[in-house]
């Protein structure tokens, strides 16, 4: 430790010197049974809510500089977190930049994975990232594939799109697909309707999940179409009831005596800790002054399905009964 001292820029702060040692440390890793116990796990989730701009030329000068690929490594992940937590379009740019200057091949994947998570603007020069989405080496070309997410830029998504057009990669295409939904607009949804049949549930899941946070009401079918296809069905029917109203009460209702049909053995959180019978259920409570199914719904799940929903369930429909039970 005290040799990475010695080749620490003169002007780095000693705050960052301190960190960049933790996160390399190994010195209790042969004691410590539980990783979140560990000096360098400490330390990673500490550099994670760094928001100090000024340590970002520190660590431009010490990656320009440091010859260890470790250091590096650290290096990177302090300050991918600083412009991610700041928004400072400095760091991006030279994280950026440094794709095509980086050679260790674990290094560069894991830089790109940094800078996945970074907003690329309009007027970032995304080039270098593109260029590695053509690598021959698949965890370069999958994590620059990831990179291009939350670019706003139509390079990013003619990118990608080209990618889900021509690629036969199973993984390409699902990185690509996860990247669209940050990075795409409704031009990319009719190459993602194309992999909703793919093979690999992966892929179509996540093609049509990019699909339903590019949408609009005018997709409505579709994702009623795949609901009665009964494929990647919790997203489905989260498109049902994004862009529905009471028209699609019925193939709601279907969904849920579905869910209920017999005891499922593995419980599927969605966003906000909802499952997705809770999603259907809050869903149709909107319209229990307009029809009668949600209130006839509620008690068919309250009395004779009881037994074949979760806790978390039931704790949500005791809570809202008021809405179902006038």
């Amino acid at each position: 430790m005290g040799n990475l001292k010695k080749k620490l820029p003169k002007k780095m702060d000693i705050y960052l010197t301190s960190l960049i040692e933790r996160t390399l440390d190994k010195s209790d890793r042969e004691i410590v049974r539980i990783s979140s116990e560990s000096i360098s796990w400490k330390a990673l989730r500490e550099a994670e809510k760094i928001d100090d701009e000024n340590y970002i030329t520190q660590l431009v000068q010490y990656i320009e500089t440091e010859k260890e690929k470790e250091k590096r490594d650290s290096a990177y992940f302090i300050l991918g977190h600083i412009a991610n937590n700041t928004k400072n379009k400095i760091a991006t740019d030279f994280l950026i930049e440094r794709i095509e200057k980086e050679k260790d091949k674990s290094i560069l994947s894991s830089l790109l994975d940094r800078i996945k998570y970074l907003e690329k603007t309009e007027e970032t020069d995304i080039q270098p990232i593109i260029n590695a989405t053509k690598s021959k080496v698949w965890s370069i070309r999958q994590s620059a594939i990831s990179a291009l997410s939350n670019a706003k830029n139509s390079l990013a998504e003619n990118t990608l799109l080209e990618i889900i057009n021509n690629s036969i990669d199973e993984y390409d295409l699902y990185y690509a697909n996860c990247s669209l939904l940050s990075t795409g607009t409704k031009n990319s949804i009719s190459s993602l309707v194309k992999l909703l049949d793919h093979k690999k549930q992966d892929v179509s899941g996540t093609a049509l999940s990019a699909i339903l946070n590019l949408s609009d009401s005018s997709n409505l079918s579709l994702f009623v179409s795949q609901l009665e296809k009964g494929k990647n069905k919790f997203t489905a029917l989260l498109g049902v009831i994004k862009f529905g109203d009471t028209t699609v009460i019925p193939n709601v209702v279907k969904r849920v005596k579905e869910l209920v049909s017999k005891k499922r053995t593995r419980q599927v959180i969605g966003s906000y800790g909802k499952t997705e019978l809770i999603f259907a259920m809050e869903f149709l409570s909107n319209f229990a002054s307009e029809s009668d199914e949600p209130k006839k719904t509620y008690d068919f799940l309250t009395t004779k399905k009881a037994d074949f929903i979760w806790d978390n369930e039931t704790e949500w429909l005791l809570e809202n009964k008021s809405k179902f039970v006038k």
